[in-house]
């Protein structure tokens, strides 16, 4: 019993003209689209960073020229403090009680 020509295929069984082929190539296609646009917003993510960091990097060299300076007057402060004057002492233990340390070996020279 085979199947006559005229008769149309149940759905289920592969037809004789049809391979993985069609079936690859959508799933090939569809991949690489998937990566390119993957790429493509890992590219502009990436860019957004840079100019991120960019324009972050003159207010971040600003703070840290102000915390050496501030750094290098603490420090001071401290010395004058260990030294026994009364209102370096006055400012050190204030500072203390709001929790603000100071490295005394810090560099006291002026900042670069």
């Amino acid at each position: 019993m085979s199947a006559s020509p005229n008769e149309t295929p149940r759905p289920g069984r592969a037809t004789a003209g049809r391979g993985p082929f069609v079936p690859l190539l959508i799933l090939t296609l569809g991949f690489l689209a998937w990566m390119t646009l993957q790429t493509t917003q890992l590219m502009l993510e990436r860019r957004g960073l840079k100019s991120t960091v960019a324009q972050q990097a003159e207010p971040l060299a600003a703070s840290q020229k102000l915390r050496a300076a501030c750094d290098s007057l603490a420090s001071k402060m401290q010395i004058l403090a260990n030294r026994g004057d009364a209102n370096a002492q006055s400012v050190v233990e204030d500072l203390k009680k709001h929790g603000i340390t100071i490295n005394a070996h810090a560099h006291a020279d002026s900042p670069p």
